[in-house]
């Protein structure tokens, strides 16, 4: 092999190589992963690498996964957690209005690719309701961050409203 082929040989090498990290941390960067905060970066790049479903829990491992508490009956913050959604451009997919259930689907800004969102609230033992959301995506292993990051666009909008409703 003549050195022009061998240089051609290692530049394709290193971009078969590079062009998926690249594509990587554009997609992390993209979903804005709050890679700073708690439990850390290790913890959360394992997480958005093999994880596709983001769920606001009572023992979530992440700070921002946790319910959101508020002192409101159940019915005004449900209407305020669907105009949230819609607020946010998501595809309502149902309602379930007795049970304060809605489901929604988002798509991803680049890929499309659809990710299903469910919302529900429960009674706060602090009194109130307490806010749950699980973002789940329909293809991958992955998610690169994109469910979390539906769930903390959708507590953004749900606070965005509270805050004009005071």
């Amino acid at each position: 092999m003549d050195v022009s082929t061998t240089a051609f040989v290692l530049r394709l090498a290193l971009a078969v190589l590079l062009i998926p990290v690249v594509l990587l941390a554009l997609g992390l960067a993209w979903n804005r992963s709050p890679f700073g905060e708690p439990p850390g970066f290790a913890v959360r790049l394992k997480t958005y690498l093999t994880t596709h479903v983001a769920e606001v829990r009572d023992d979530a491992i992440f700070p921002e996964l946790r319910p959101r508490h508020y002192d409101l009956a159940m019915q005004p913050l449900f209407e305020a957690l669907s105009r949230a959604a819609h607020d946010l451009g998501w595809e309502i997919a149902g309602i379930d209005a007795e049970h304060k259930i809605l489901r929604a689907v988002v798509a991803t800004p680049v890929w499309r690719f659809k990710d299903d969102v469910t919302v529900w609230l429960q009674p706060s033992p602090q009194g109130g309701s307490a806010v749950y959301v699980r973002s789940e995506s329909r293809i991958g292993k992955g998610d690169l961050g994109a469910n979390t990051r539906h769930v903390l666009d959708f507590i953004q909008a749900t606070e965005k409203i509270m805050d004009a409703k005071k």
